[in-house]
């Protein structure tokens, strides 16, 4: 695949919307599209990498933010798969052997296809600090997202469902990524807050 076919497809994300949402009873209209979050989860892994290297925790800011960038491209050929949907895909690991298949058709013959498919490996494995502040990004964005749809009057049970899910789900880095903690805290005092 050349560039330009690649760049093509990629700018496809900005008008998948974010299904999780659409079954959170959030308008078509409304509701975020893989691109923007794509966008927030690497301004957010930006911003957390500043503060844990302030507090003196060692990583490699390109390789997070180069995983926050690629986390979502396979969705530019599969769709983007709610938590919902997960269940359905069958045996454990069967919606990361479908992406993996798509980063790769994405990819084609790009000169640098091993590079972006190591990040993306090492994101999807989630074992090097990187790819834990990455997914913590990721969950945090839902998180946000989630206080803004609240926010916009949204009060149905599958955003409530949404959000204890994914609260679950990020409590594993609370310890290793102590930002993360505080921002949770403050964002289930305003998600609480509201109405």
């Amino acid at each position: 695949m050349k560039l330009r076919e690649l760049l093509e497809r990629l700018n496809n994300l900005k008008q998948m919307p974010r299904t999780g949402w659409l079954l959170c009873n959030v308008s078509l209209t409304d509701v975020e599209d893989v691109a923007q979050h794509t966008f927030d989860v690497a301004a957010i892994t930006l911003l957390l990498a500043d503060e844990l290297e302030r507090t003196g925790t060692k990583l490699n800011r390109e390789r997070a933010l180069s995983m926050a960038v690629v986390h979502d491209w396979a969705e530019a050929s599969i769709g983007d798969f709610p938590y919902t949907a997960l269940k359905y895909l069958g045996p454990a690991g069967t919606k990361k052997r479908f992406e993996k298949r798509a980063f790769e058709d994405l990819l084609g013959r790009l000169p640098n296809k091993e590079k972006y498919l190591k990040l993306w490996q090492e994101y999807s494995e989630k074992h090097s600090p990187e790819a834990k502040l990455v997914h913590a990004a990721d969950y945090l964005s839902m998180l946000v997202q989630a206080v803004k749809y609240r926010e916009r009057g949204n009060r149905s049970k599958e955003l409530d469902e949404l959000w204890r899910t994914v609260h679950k789900d990020i409590k594993i880095y609370e310890k290793e990524l102590p930002p993360v903690m505080a921002l949770i805290r403050e964002l289930d005092e305003r998600y609480s807050a509201l109405p």
